[in-house]
């Protein structure tokens, strides 16, 4: 038998009906059962993503040397042997030349296309997955994927003898899981759980902030440890991904913990978003992709907003040059040019915990605009911010005028936590039972964006050497062009108020529920119901 309807909470309806208020005299009801708090478990996750990203970054600026040595040896063997020393290296200095420089772009470049792969071809049938069985296990089986693609690199790394093109193999252990895009996508999912609507936004700023605390931390941990070996710091990064890894073990199952709305009758329009469970081979993912699709095409805004995680992607895909692309430009050791990441981090920090909540308090307090507006200006804002600074690194001839366009970037990065909160409200709001649909659509597109971006802006980096030194922001002028393009799309979305309904429908072919609810031994299946305003946006199939 279906429970008494009532709405979804999500848009803050009011607490007191008047039903309520006539019978507010009668004895209390019992006391609803206590739930788990919800800032503990996200604090789990918050430790959990903190310990993978201090391994991640911990490991970037070694990784980066280990594989310009590599290859600086080789190009010498080549060339003129005597700059190899007594103890089989080169010195650093000697090795910013074009020809190592653009090997290692092609090299990392195509790493990007092959590492989005995975991720690209099983964040839908994933995404099915986590909302059918959980979220825990298929992280951790994504977890352990991340562990095997480092340890593989590492192994191709120290046999120097082998060509570093075999480090492109590091991607198929993400087939294990989908790669780190797809457990960002499930960390995001299982935060989206459990985080009242109206803190999400704030709640995904701080779990950025505490990402850039990894990141402020991880390089200098790395510049230090390089003087000792370049080692040193990989072998500690790979231990310290185990740890998290072993913390997503205690991580409790946020699946059932979502605050579910019960049936409403007044339904004014139905847009089917799932399908029955039929499974999980290969004629069910194909089911998956097209509900997937379906999904995508329900709703012009939706698309737009996803559409929109192209440039998320595609300015952190251009921020991994900025090792490479300051080492090069301003001659410096790479274990120097490390610091700039832990100095993007640090202001970064300030701009993600002070200006970001500053900026949405004034929205919705001040200017008393609803959570969702909110959230879409923050995005707009953000996006003409890092085009502005992508154009300041490309210009940057000095460290200084570098600096200054790290620090544009940091006003821009609020963009991320706000677009994800503006597209959970798009699919009807904490409630909805595609929550991880939508993440894995997200981990889509910005799964394609860096398998496109990766080779393209590597590519536009060696392009730049060889027109000069002036043109070695190439990557940078070309970001800036993309994430103007799509500040432009922000101002086409529009959100409106939005309800949230459930309906069980009697069989899969009835076309004509709108509203009202029947059972049958076919089961209950949700469906998302939206209630378009006197000026919708958005109209029912």
């Amino acid at each position: 038998m279906m429970t008494s309807p009532r709405t979804s909470r999500e848009e803050g309806s009011p607490l007191l009906s008047p039903v309520d208020a006539e019978f507010s005299e009668l004895p209390p009801a019992p006391t609803p059962k206590k739930r788990r708090p919800w800032i503990f478990l996200v604090g789990l996750v918050f430790l959990l993503i903190a310990v993978i990203d201090v391994g991640a970054f911990l490991a970037e600026p070694p990784k980066t040397r280990v594989y310009e040595s590599n290859i600086c040896i080789r190009h010498y063997q080549e060339v003129d042997p005597s700059k190899i020393q007594e103890d089989g290296t080169v010195p650093e200095a000697l090795c910013k030349v074009d020809a190592v420089q653009q090997t290692m772009a092609m090299i990392f470049g195509w790493q990007d296309t092959f590492d989005a792969i995975p991720g690209l071809l099983l964040a839908v049938p994933l995404g099915a997955l986590v909302d059918r069985i959980g979220r825990k296990w298929v992280l951790v089986v994504c977890l352990m994927g991340l562990q095997l693609n480092s340890a593989w690199i590492l192994l191709i790394c120290w046999m120097r003898n082998l060509p570093l093109q075999l480090t492109w193999f590091s991607s198929v252990f993400y087939f294990f899981g989908g790669g780190p895009l797809v457990a960002s996508a499930i960390g995001l999912t299982m935060i989206a759980d459990i985080v009242p609507p109206e803190k999400r936004t704030t709640v995904f700023l701080y779990l950025g902030a505490s990402v850039l605390i990894a990141e402020m931390l991880a390089p200098v941990m790395a510049a230090r440890l390089m003087e000792h070996g370049d080692w040193y710091p990989l072998l500690l990064a790979l231990g310290i991904q185990q740890v998290g890894a072993l913390v997503a073990f205690v991580l409790p199952e946020t699946l059932h913990l979502r605050d579910l709305p019960e049936p409403r009758e007044d339904v004014s329009e139905s847009i089917k978003l799932r399908t029955k469970d039929e499974g999980f081979g290969f004629k069910a993912q194909l089911q998956n992709f097209k509900a997937a699709l379906l999904f995508l095409r329900s709703d012009p805004t939706l698309a737009l907003v996803i559409v929109t995680f192209v440039a998320n992607r595609l300015g952190r895909q251009a921020l991994t040059l900025l090792i490479r692309y300051a080492s090069k430009r301003y001659s410096w050791e790479i274990k120097k040019a490390a610091y700039l990441l832990s100095f993007r981090a640090a202001t970064n920090l300030v701009a993600m915990t002070v200006f970001l909540p500053l900026v949405g308090l004034i929205l919705t307090k001040y200017l008393r605009l609803p959570t969702h507006w909110a959230d879409l200006w923050i995005s707009r804002g953000s996006l003409l911010l890092m085009a502005l600074s992508f154009f300041v690194l490309a210009v940057a001839a000095q460290p200084a005028l570098l600096i200054f366009g790290l620090l544009i970037y940091n006003l821009g990065t609020g963009f991320s936590a706000a677009m994800r909160s503006v597209a959970i409200h798009v699919v009807g709001g904490q409630a909805s039972p595609d929550i991880g649909k939508l993440m894995s659509l997200i981990a889509i597109v910005e799964s394609i964006s860096t398998m496109i971006a990766g080779p393209l802006l590597n590519e536009m980096f060696k392009k730049g050497m060889d027109m000069g030194e002036t043109w070695l922001g190439l990557p940078f002028a070309g970001t800036c062009v993309i994430y103007a393009l799509v500040g432009v799309i922000t101002f086409i979305i529009s959100v409106k108020e939005r309800d949230v309904e459930y309906v069980e429908i009697a069989a899969e072919d009835d076309e004509d529920v709108r509203g009202r609810s029947s059972v049958s031994d076919r089961g209950v299946e949700p469906r998302i119901t939206t209630r378009i305003s006197d000026d919708g946006y958005r109209k029912g199939n």
